[in-house]
Order: C-alpha cells, then sequence, then structure tokens
C-alpha cells in the first residue's frame, strides 16, 4: 500500500479491481468503492471509455488505475491482478463485472465461435480472476469476491441463450467457490434485473412498438432499475457488513423474479434478430 494512501470510509486502505468498469454498471460500482475510500484497478475492453470513465472519478477525488483488456484473451485477464499489487500490494475486492452478450438470434443460428467468447469473456475469466485473486487474499487473511450474474439464469429470454447458459455457469461457480474458498475469502454473485444502462434503454428505444412502450416494466416496484442501486448491493457485499454472508445470489430486480407481468425486453423485441444488451 503506498504510504500517502487516503484512509476514509468503509473500504479505506483497501483495493478492488472492477471488470467492465468503463460504463453503466462497472462505472457505478467502480465509482461506489471509490467513493468510500477504495482503491480501483478499473479494467474494460474499450481503451478510450476507460480513460475518460477513470478521469471522470479522479476529478471526483477517487483514486483509480486502469489496465485495458480483453477478457477473450488469456494473456490479457492474466496480468490484471498483477497490475493491481504492483500498484498498491495487496487486493482486497474483485468484482467480476464484465460480460460479452452476443447477438440476438435464435440457437439454432447462433456460431459455435460467438458461443465460444461469450464462455471465454463472462465465465472462464471469471473463473482466471478469481484463482489469480485467492492467493494474495488468502495471504491478507481477507477478501470478497463479488460475481454479477443475471436473473436470466432462470428467466431467461428467448434467443440469448449462450449468454443465459453463461450466467448460470457463473451462479454455480459462485457457490463451488465460496465453498471452496472458505472461511478466509467470501464469494457472493448480485443478479440484476432491468437496469436502466444507457446502451439498455437506446436497445429497448430502437425495439419499441406503439401498442408496447420502452417503458413498460416486469418489475413489481414498477420501474427498471439503476446502475447505482447495483452498485449499493455489491458495495454491502464487499463489506464487513456482510461478514457473515457467503454464497448468496442476490437479486436486484424490484422484484422481477417474482412478477408475472410481460418481460418488456421480449415484448419489445419478439423474436426478431437483434443484438442488445439483456440484463
Amino acid at each position: 500500500m503506498s504510504p500517502d494512501r487516503k484512509v476514509a470510509g468503509r473500504f479505506g486502505g483497501q483495493v478492488a479491481l472492477v471488470t467492465g468498469a468503463a460504463g453503466g454498471i462497472g462505472f457505478a460500482i467502480a465509482g461506489r468503492l471509490a467513493s468510500e475510500g477504495a482503491a480501483v484497478l478499473m479494467t474494460d475492453v474499450d481503451e478510450v471509455r476507460l480513460a475518460d470513465a477513470a478521469e471522470a472519478l479522479r476529478a471526483e477525488g477517487a483514486e483509480v488505475e486502469t489496465a485495458a483488456a480483453d477478457l477473450a484473451s488469456a494473456q490479457d485477464r492474466a496480468r490484471l491482478v498483477p497490475v493491481a499489487l504492483a500498484h498498491w500490494n495487496r487486493l482486497d475486492i474483485l468484482v467480476n463485472n464484465a460480460a460479452f452478450h452476443g447477438e440476438r438470434r435464435a440457437f439454432t443460428e447462433a456460431s459455435e465461435e460467438e458461443f465460444e467468447r461469450i464462455f471465454a469473456v463472462n465465465v472462464t475469466a471469471t473463473a482466471v480472476l478469481c484463482r489469480a485473486a485467492a492467493g494474495p487474499m488468502q495471504e491478507q487473511g481477507a477478501g470478497a469476491i463479488i460475481n454479477i450474474g443475471s436473473i436470466q439464469a432462470d428467466l431467461p429470454v428467448p434467443t440469448y441463450a449462450a449468454y443465459v447458459a453463461s450466467k448460470g455457469a457463473i451462479a454455480a461457480l459462485t457457490r463451488a467457490l465460496a465453498v471452496e474458498l472458505a472461511p478466509r475469502i467470501r464469494v457472493n454473485a448480485v443478479l440484476p434485473g432491468v437496469i436502466a444502462t444507457d446502451s439498455f434503454k437506446q436497445t429497448l428505444a430502437e425495439g419499441a412498438t406503439v401498442s408496447k412502450p420502452a417503458s413498460m416494466t416486469a418489475a413489481l416496484l414498477g420501474r427498471e432499475g439503476h446502475a447505482s442501486e447495483v452498485a449499493a448491493a455489491v458495495a454491502f457485499l464487499a463489506s464487513a457488513e456482510a461478514a457473515f454472508i457467503t454464497g448468496a445470489a442476490l437479486p436486484v430486480d424490484g422484484g422481477r423474479s417474482i412478477s408475472r407481468r410481460p418481460d418488456p425486453f421480449q415484448s419489445s423485441f419478439g423474436e426478431q434478430e437483434q443484438s442488445g444488451n439483456p440484463e
């Protein structure tokens, strides 16, 4: 830990690594952890957007560093934990947020290459980063890993089979690692529902029809969620307040997972092939 580290807030003196941190949920998570005192290594495949995101947080007084990486690349993902250790000589929190959704298309028409990339980014990279982080966390005597899953693992949207399957794998991996890495390291998951990120709102608006507007929601609370609300759940699970919680999967979906209301994404797009960002 550098001698001039500012120690303040719930994560004062701690170091976090957040993937997919250039925008949306990942940016909100990085900002929330940094605002509570953590030093944050932000990583994303989009180097320009990542640099802009980091500068925005630095302008607010955050201590952040960046490492652009394509998580489908074994070489790229292997260097991320070492970068964090080189900067701060410790790692306390790992948030596996990055995800590749692929194209919206029928399962029978999905390519093998796309399946492989989705699993490389969403599952293999998560496992590799968990393994890399486990060493320093165990040496420190404590650590928290939070994986971002999705309620789609249980409520799949048609034409996203590979993405849905990858999130099912994340759910199983989270439970397996909670067992294997206990008692020093806690491993939990957050399961977002429909979150009103800019990319999701744009995708939904493009496919909306007059009879089924983009603003409709299946959530019992009657609205889409905000990235800041997912970040708040992540911060809780990373904190000492969740010290007796591991192997949990926390839905942040406004009650959608127990709702009978129609799904807005599916209602707007139907079965048509379309690229986009499901929750």
